[in-house]
Order: structure tokens, then sequence, then C-alpha cells
């Protein structure tokens, strides 16, 4: 197997381990087990975007609303989706966002959102990095960060020798360009 990349049976391990630490920190990341016996890994955020500065809702209930203040902001869900690329042998990180009015955004929107940090970078593989196909599981439209290049990401990385921390060291790597920053307490509690 290639540096960098993961078997299979060491992704659902690093999922495993992944899931533990979330049970720990937010809960907010669960496998979903489809009727026809395929399995991914869901978390969704709801965001209140305030002039493209995006924070989270903490309670779903409140995202909700109706109101003067609702006019100067935009409630996004964000849902990530983890599966195992077969063909790449590393995770792949499928998501979706969509309005209040479920509205789904559309490739260029989602670029808009992308930090400026990663523009630049991402410039000239915009299209290559981020794109969007139908879901190997559901079978709609999802966008996801390609995974040719995730191997050679991950090869020179501390979670290529303890592989039940990949995900973790992963989605720190790739989650920040689309809006998925892991809490600090990931890394901290996978440094024990």
């Amino acid at each position: 197997m290639a540096a960098g990349s993961i078997s299979e049976d060491e992704f659902w391990n690093s999922i495993i381990s992944f899931l533990t630490l979330s049970s720990k920190i937010d809960r907010k990341w669960m496998i979903i087990d489809t009727q026809n016996g395929a399995r991914y890994v869901k978390k969704t955020e709801i965001i209140k975007d305030t002039e493209n500065k995006e924070h989270p809702i903490e309670d779903e209930d409140s995202a909700v609303f109706q109101g003067e203040e609702s006019l100067d902001q935009s409630i996004l869900t964000w849902e990530y989706h983890i599966l195992y690329s077969q063909s790449f042998s590393v995770p792949v990180l499928y998501f979706n966002v969509h309005t209040q009015n479920g509205k789904l955004l559309s490739l260029d929107e989602i670029w808009k959102k992308v930090p400026e940090t990663y523009q630049e970078r991402l410039s000239e593989d915009r299209w290559t990095f981020i794109s969007q196909q139908e879901h190997p599981v559901l079978g709609c439209p999802y966008f996801y960060l390609h995974p040719c290049h995730t191997a050679e990401l991950m090869k020179n990385t501390p979670a290529v020798t303890d592989k039940r921390h990949y995900i973790v060291a992963w989605l720190s790597a790739v989650g920040p360009v689309v809006g998925l920053n892991l809490p600090l307490e990931y890394g901290k509690l996978c440094a024990c």
C-alpha cells in the first residue's frame, strides 16, 4: 500500500477511534448504516452566516426563528459525510450546503465560503480540488474533496505511524477548506 494511504480496515478502526473521541468532545459525528448495507460517517452543522462570517449555532432549535434579525443573516446547514475510497485507499469528505429554505449552494457559492487563506493556494486546482458527483451511497449530487492528493498529503504526518488517529489528522488538514474545523480537544486527546 502506498505511503499515506490506508486499508479499509484501518479506515474503520480510525473511524471508531474518531467516534470515541467525538463521544467525549462534541457528540456530533455518527455512523449511518443504510438499508443496502453501506455505511458512512455523518455530521450536520447549522451555521449562522453574518456578512460571510460563519458561527455555529449551538442549539438547533434556535435556527428556526423568524423576525427582523433574520433579514441580515443567513442560516446554512452543512452536512458532511466521510466515506472510504476504494480507488485511492483514503477517506473522502462529501458535503452539501443548503439555506434555511432548502436551496443547495452552487459550486461558485461554495468557493466564496472557502477561507481566503486557502483560496489563493487552491485557485489553480479549484475545479479538481472541490467537485460535485453522485454520492456513492445516497445516489444524489454531493460536493466532495477529491481524494487524488490525500495520500501525498498524509504520507508525512504522524498519523501514518498510528493509524488510529488518521481521520483526526486528515480532517484537521482538509476540513477547514470547507468550514469543518475540529475542536482542539481532538488533537489533545490523540496525543495522550
